[in-house]
C-alpha cells in the first residue's frame, strides 16, 4: 500500500494539531512530522553554542551568535552557506523592522531567563519559544534557500515511506514552495479553519504567505473534538477510496460537494 501523504496548512490555532491527532489515532502506522520540529532543531544548536546573550539591539553581537549558523545548518540540514548570507544589516532592520521584532523579543526572553537557551525546544514546549522559531524560519527562507526546512521534511518522508508507515501527516505549510514540495512527494493539501477564530501574527512573513498555498481540501473545525473524529475518520476513508471531498465540517461529519473525479 502506497504511503498517504498529507500536508496540513491553516492559521495558528485554528486546529491543525487537533486534526493531526485525530488521523493518527484511526492509523496506528502513522508519522507526524511538523516544520517547527525542523526548526527547533536548528534554534536548539544555536543556543547550544550561545556562550553570552547579546544585547537585543546590538547587531554586531547578534551577527556573532549568528556567525555559528553556516556550520550548523551544515550539519543538521546539509545546507551550505556563507556567513554573509545570513548577517544582520543595521540598515535592514531599521527600515522593516517588523522582520526582526520577533528576533529582538527572543533575545530580551534569554536576557531575562538564561535558562531558556539551556532547554530543548520540543513539541511541548514550542510555545514559548514561538517568536524564535518563527523569525528564524523565515529569515533562512528569504537568506538561503526557499527549501530549506521541507528539503529535510521531504527526507525524513522518505524515510517513513521505507519504514512501511501507512500515513505521513507534515504539519506547517507556511510557504507556497512547501506546497511544491508536498505534491512533488505525491501528498495532497488540507486547510484546516476555525471560522470564529482570529488569525494572529498577519504580519509575520511566515504567516503572510500561508493564504497563497491553495489547498486540495478545507477543514471547517467548527465543532468538537467528537466531531473532529469523526470528520477525520470521514476524510481518511475518502482518501482511501479516491473521493476527498473539496469542505468538510466538523459539526457535521461532512458536507458532500464535487469530487476531484467528478470535475475531471
Amino acid at each position: 500500500m502506497v504511503m498517504i501523504i498529507i500536508g496540513l496548512t491553516g492559521p495558528i490555532g485554528h486546529g491543525k494539531s487537533t486534526f493531526a491527532n485525530a488521523l493518527k489515532k484511526l492509523e496506528p502506522s502513522s508519522v507526524h512530522l511538523e516544520t517547527s520540529l525542523v526548526v527547533a532543531d536548528v534554534a536548539n544548536a544555536m543556543h547550544g553554542v550561545l556562550t553570552d546573550i547579546p544585547d537585543p539591539y546590538d547587531v554586531v553581537g547578534l551577527n556573532t551568535w549568528l556567525r555559528s549558523l553556516p556550520a550548523i545548518l551544515l550539519e543538521h540540514l546539509q545546507v551550505h552557506c556563507t556567513f554573509e548570507q545570513i548577517q544582520l544589516d543595521q540598515a535592514a532592520i531599521e527600515q522593516h523592522p517588523v522582520e526582526y521584532q520577533k528576533l529582538i523579543m527572543h533575545v530580551e526572553n534569554l536576557k531575562r531567563n538564561p535558562q531558556l537557551a539551556k532547554q530543548q525546544i520540543s513539541h511541548y514546549n514550542k510555545e514559548t519559544y514561538r517568536p524564535f522559531l518563527q523569525w528564524l524560519g523565515g529569515y533562512l527562507v528569504q537568506r538561503v534557500s526557499q527549501t530549506i526546512w521541507f528539503d529535510q521534511i521531504i527526507r525524513q518522508i522518505h524515510s517513513a515511506g521505507t519504514k512501511g508507515y501507512k500515513l505521513c501527516i507534515v504539519g506547517g505549510l507556511r510557504f507556497p514552495s512547501d506546497e511544491t514540495a508536498i505534491r512533488s512527494a505525491g501528498g495532497i493539501i488540507m486547510k484546516v479553519y476555525r471560522p470564529t477564530h482570529l488569525q494572529n501574527d498577519m504580519l509575520d512573513p511566515t504567516e503572510r504567505e500561508r493564504d497563497n498555498i491553495k489547498a486540495d481540501c478545507t477543514i471547517m473545525s467548527n465543532g468538537t473534538f467528537e466531531d473532529v473524529n469523526r470528520c477525520a475518520a470521514q476524510i481518511l476513508k475518502d482518501l482511501r477510496q479516491n473521493g476527498l471531498e473539496n469542505l468538510y465540517q466538523t459539526a457535521q461529519s461532512y458536507i458532500p460537494t464535487q469530487t476531484a473525479e467528478q470535475k475531471a
